[in-house]
């Protein structure tokens, strides 16, 4: 193996721990509790969204 394995692969560990450790982390209900939030369901059709349209329809 060479060097720029062994540190590639020493970033990649060490991004992890920290990815996994930042989880624990909550956003502020400041942030999650806005007026201005993105709709997302108005870009993305969910699954049950689309089941319930052909459930009225039948």
């Amino acid at each position: 193996m060479s060097y720029l394995t062994i540190f590639l692969g020493l970033i990649g560990l060490l991004s992890v721990f920290v990815f996994f450790y930042l989880l624990k982390f909550k956003a502020s209900s400041k942030q999650t509790n806005r007026d201005n939030r993105i709709r997302w369901s108005s870009y993305i059709p969910y699954k049950n969204k689309d089941s319930n349209k052909s459930k009225k329809n039948s």
